[in-house]
Formats: structure tokens, sequence, C-alpha cells
């Protein structure tokens, strides 16, 4: 419960996942859509309409307008409990990390009518969804987050 970190260097956090992965997103968009990195690992650039894993996705802009519309409670939400996390000099990097990569997939939503994924495993006949930084590190600062909290009970 002791916080040493200050909240300038939270926001500054932030804003470099936020930046990183806009760059390499702009990046891909412009000059890499589709590139073999490894028989295992490629860039596939797709834009995402619905939420993890292309669930929900629709072309429709009604029902896009409605997964934006809850997104944005949800990163409010975030928002809130990383407020309350600070005021109670709790480390947040996790929940700093969740909220910069929820932002910049929100900020795609916005520019490009989609989110912009690009990173793509696969095995033989095998794919995992393709996804972007951002969502590594909304998945790294998940757990991250269950890490500290299972650590203090």
């Amino acid at each position: 419960m002791i916080n040493f970190v200050s909240k300038k260097f939270y926001a500054f956090f932030a804003a470099c996942i936020i930046v990183l992965d806009q760059a390499i997103k702009y990046y891909v968009i412009h000059c890499a859509p589709h590139y073999v990195i490894h028989q295992f690992l490629s860039i596939d650039l797709v834009f995402n309409r619905g939420i993890s894993w292309g669930m929900l996705h629709s072309e429709s802009a009604t029902i896009f307008t409605c997964v934006n519309s809850a997104i944005l409670f949800v990163i409010g939400s975030l928002l809130v409990h990383t407020i309350i996390r600070l005021r109670q000099q709790y480390l947040i990097f996790g929940e700093v990390m969740v909220f910069a990569g929820a932002v910049s997939n929100y900020i795609d939503r916005y520019c490009y009518a989609g989110v912009v994924d690009f990173i793509s495993v696969s095995y033989g006949d095998w794919y995992f969804p393709v996804f972007n930084i951002a969502d590594i590190f909304i998945v790294c600062g998940v757990m991250l987050m269950l890490f500290l909290e299972w650590r203090r009970s």
C-alpha cells in the first residue's frame, strides 16, 4: 500500500503506451499491412469493429455505436477505479496499462472505424485471433492487477 510513484509518472507511462501503440499501428497501416516474420508469426492488418476476438463484429453503424458506447462506459469506470486506487496509495501500473491500452484501441475506433489489429500467430491450420500492442498491455495489466491483489491478500 506504499505509493512511491507520482501521478505525473503514471500519466507519462500511459502516454508512452498510447504513443507507442499508435505509432506502430500507423507504420503497419502505411508500410507493412501484410508481412511474414516467421512461419508462426506475421503481420496481417485487420480492422475489428467488435470487441475481443471479433465478437459483436458488425458493419451496422447502430451496433458499432452501441459497442463503442459500452466500451466508453467501461473505460470511464476503469478511470474511476484507477483514481480511487491511486488515492488509496496502491501501485496502479496494471490499471494504467489496461486504461492506456483501452484508450489507444478506442482512438482506433474513432479514427479508423475499428480497432487496428495486426499481430497474427498461427501453427499449421490453427490461428490465434489477430491482436495488437495495446491488447498485450491490456492482458499484462490485468495479470499484474490480479497478481498484486493475490499477493496483498
